[in-house]
C-alpha cells in the first residue's frame, strides 16, 4: 500500500484527497461542497422497482442483441467458407460478366449526365432564344 502514495512512510499512510462535487447552493467555499467517495457510492434508498425493471429490461435486451450478433458473424463465417471454393471454381464466368456489367452500367451512367446537361442548357438558352 505503501507504494501508492510516495512520500509516506511504511506505517503511516496518507488517505486521498476528498471527491469535490458541484452543486447550486452558494457557500463560502466558492459553490463546491467536499465530500467523500464512501459517501457518494453508499446508497441513501433501496432502488425503485421501476428502475429495477428498467434495469432488468437493459440487461435481457443487451444479451439478445450479442447473441443475435454471434450467430450473425457465425452464419457470416460459415458462408464464407463454403462459399469461396464455389466462387473460386466459377470465377471464369464472374470476372467477363463483372468486367461487361461496369462497363454497361458505365455507359448508362455516362448518357444519363450527357442527356441532363443537354436538358438543364435548353431549359438556360430558352429565354435568350425568344
Amino acid at each position: 500500500m505503501a507504494h501508492r502514495y510516495p512520500g509516506t512512510a511504511a506505517g503511516k499512510l496518507r488517505h486521498p484527497k476528498p471527491t469535490i462535487i458541484s452543486n447550486n447552493n452558494n457557500n463560502n467555499n466558492g459553490g463546491s461542497s467536499i465530500v467523500p467517495f464512501r459517501k457518494l457510492i453508499r446508497r441513501s434508498r433501496s432502488p425503485e422497482s421501476t428502475q429495477l425493471m428498467g434495469l432488468m429490461v437493459l440487461l435481457i435486451s443487451t444479451g439478445i442483441l450479442l447473441m443475435l450478433t454471434g450467430i450473425t458473424f457465425t452464419t457470416m463465417v460459415v458462408t464464407i467458407i463454403f462459399l469461396v471454393p464455389v466462387i473460386i471454381l466459377s470465377s471464369p464466368i464472374w470476372v467477363p460478366t463483372g468486367i461487361v456489367l461496369f462497363f454497361v452500367t458505365a455507359v448508362a451512367l455516362l448518357f444519363s449526365g450527357v442527356g441532363l446537361a443537354a436538358a438543364m442548357l435548353l431549359l438556360l438558352f430558352r429565354p435568350i432564344r425568344k
